[in-house]
């Protein structure tokens, strides 16, 4: 389940995962928000908190998936909260495919986060 972040803002947008991060909340909720706020600011930063429980993403959700790559460039910073070891490997994957700047962080570490995004 996906949920905006209170502290989103302008171009900033904070979004929430728990539990499975399926393929409808990609299509259905994450892209429709990151595709308004492209079409309004151009660039964005996003800051992506994984809550207690989450369990990772469904592949479906990111396989041949268009939407990286014809957006690529319209990520000025993203920031990804709450990261396992594991998960933190596989987001080294995905870096290269963004050209704004990318951080891991752990969750005791948000407000740094934050500010880092906000930056």
């Amino acid at each position: 389940m996906l949920q905006i972040l209170p502290e989103s803002q302008a171009d900033i947008l904070g979004v929430k995962a728990t539990g499975k991060f399926t393929n409808q909340d990609y299509r259905e909720f994450l892209i429709p928000h990151l595709e308004d706020l492209i079409q309004l600011h151009g660039r964005v930063r996003v800051l992506f908190y994984l809550g207690e429980g989450f369990q990772g993403w469904e592949l479906e959700a990111i396989r041949n998936e268009p939407f990286g790559h014809e957006h690529k460039n319209n990520f000025q910073k993203s920031a990804v909260v709450g990261c396992s070891w594991w998960l933190s490997l596989e987001m080294k994957f995905f870096t290269p495919f963004l050209a704004g700047e990318v951080r891991n962080v752990s969750r005791s570490e948000i407000s740094e986060a934050w500010t880092w995004i906000r930056e």
